[in-house]
């Protein structure tokens, strides 16, 4: 029964496919809503939505932007969206993780994409380019932006976010709580003890601690070996009720992204890799619950949650 649900939900939500095809947008049982100045953003025909591949809130750039008072313009034939406010141009494209704002170039994890016709931008976007504050209410599904700060820490009366949640920021405590020699940062792990764990890049978006798929997720990384351009690893078991995804994104050599998704609870994997990522990622129904992100030749692990 249970490899029949596996099978039903990869053919329904198209898992981990975000680096070989456009985006799925994966149905929930309570949209993501967003205010901008408690005053609520409404998405005719695009909603925000959680990248299963990242774990991170993508949201319709172009009614975020306008409530924030930008205008938006569309170049369809070079895939780049152009947003105005202020006097101060800013402008991304389809598949990049950086925009120009102002003449200067910023980066972010999850690129744009084109989704429905809309382009959708991470999160952490809106404060990068618009200089707001983001803040995610976890038990409401709500994000919380907050604009003409004076000192960028936001007002009073702003809803306290969930720590270590998609979008908030006010990150919790990352890895660095986490007790040097175990799985914190600088640890060595992997079945040779080939890889060393770092610090998130964005620790704001650091999933909650989640002890039920943790054990999963240790068995996964002290699996991994990397060898003659080659990582292999274990799939593990997983607790009952749970699915995941596995998907390796190479930087520069497409023709090395591979989907594992389908690879069995307890078998073995064994993929060429160039520069990219290893993305093993569990699942709760719809809902991203834990996971890591091992780059190589960098050869460091991230987890996805708080520790």
């Amino acid at each position: 029964m249970k490899k029949i649900r596996f099978v039903k939900y990869l053919l329904g939500a198209a898992l981990m496919t975000a680096a070989i095809s456009p985006v799925t947008v994966l149905a929930d049982s309570k949209d993501i809503q967003v205010k901008v100045d408690n005053v609520s953003v409404h998405f005719p025909d695009a909603k925000p939505f959680i990248d299963p591949s990242t774990s991170r809130t993508m949201i319709p750039v172009r009614f975020v932007s306008e409530k924030l008072g930008a205008s938006v313009d569309w170049d369809g034939a070079n895939q780049t969206v152009t947003m105005t406010k202020d006097g101060k141009q800013i402008s991304l494209k389809i598949g990049e993780k950086k925009a120009v704002v102002a003449g200067q170039e910023i980066t972010f994890d999850a690129a744009a994409t084109l989704q429905n016709n809309r382009t959708f931008v991470p999160l952490r976007f809106v404060s990068e380019a618009y200089g707001a504050k983001v803040d995610w209410v976890a038990t409401e599904r709500l994000v919380l932006i907050t604009t003409n700060l004076s000192d960028g820490t936001g007002t009073p009366d702003t809803a306290t976010p969930d720590t270590g949640q998609p979008g908030t920021t006010n990150p919790g405590s990352g890895n660095s709580s986490v007790t040097p020699g175990s799985s914190g940062v600088g640890s060595k792990v992997g079945l040779d003890e080939q890889f060393t764990v770092v610090a998130p890049s964005y620790p704001d978006f650091l999933l909650p601690k989640h002890p039920e798929t943790e054990p999963a997720i240790d068995a996964f990384v002290a699996s991994l070996k990397y060898e003659n351009g080659k990582i292999s690893g274990v799939v593990p078991d997983l607790p009952e009720g749970y699915l995941m995804g596995l998907l390796y994104t190479d930087k520069v050599d497409k023709t090395m992204t591979k989907n594992l998704t389908g690879t069995k609870e307890g078998q073995a994997f064994s993929i060429p890799v160039g520069r990219g990522t290893l993305s093993f990622v569990i699942y709760q129904g719809n809902e991203g619950r834990n996971g890591v992100y091992v780059t190589v030749p960098q050869m460091e692990v991230e987890w996805g949650t708080k520790r």
